[in-house]
């Protein structure tokens, strides 16, 4: 009895095994392909462009008020040369500070421009999982699958982009 059931039990999982369809993409590859990509890139580099531009203008202050401070320190009074360093080191923070602003603002821009389009993309990805009777596909962009067979995992990407209309 322990036999027939051993043998039912590695019939049934040769058999599920065997069903399985595997598939990948290079989920990279497909976010290159996006128009929306190209969108949001130009978005991006606008802003980035703007906090550039704000920042020059900060730095243009910044060293102003340096040379300003050095062509002038030897006639100051030293409470006033005190106040003039002080206001260069506040200047020089702002800047610093205004800095990690942009750069923490540009980065929480770009997740929320691109969030979107992944998810765009992660329901083709479904979709084509669904119609063509895939058990899992997987992405190869990450780097987390070691080994693909050709013969045996089916490229998903021309099927995506045809869901996506590209």
């Amino acid at each position: 009895m322990k036999k027939i059931m051993l043998f039912a039990v590695c019939a049934f999982l040769a058999m599920t095994a065997s069903a399985q369809k595997f598939g990948n993409i290079n989920m990279g590859e497909v976010f290159e392909s996006m128009p929306e990509r190209a969108v949001v890139q130009k978005e991006m580099e606008e802003l980035q462009a703007k906090y550039e531009t704000e920042l020059s203008k900060m730095g243009d202050e910044y060293q102003k008020k340096v040379n300003d401070y050095l062509a002038e320190q030897d006639k100051l009074e030293k409470n006033i040369a005190e106040a003039r360093a002080q206001e260069i080191d506040q200047l020089q923070q702002r800047i610093q500070n205004f800095r990690e602003m942009a750069a923490k603002d540009l980065q929480t821009q770009q997740q929320s421009k691109v969030a979107p389009i992944i998810e765009k993309i992660n329901k083709a990805i479904q979709a084509v999982g669904e119609k063509e009777g895939f058990t899992y596909i997987f992405d190869l962009s990450q780097g987390n699958i070691l080994y693909a067979s050709p013969s045996q995992c089916v490229d998903v990407l021309p099927l995506v982009k045809k869901e996506l209309g590209l």
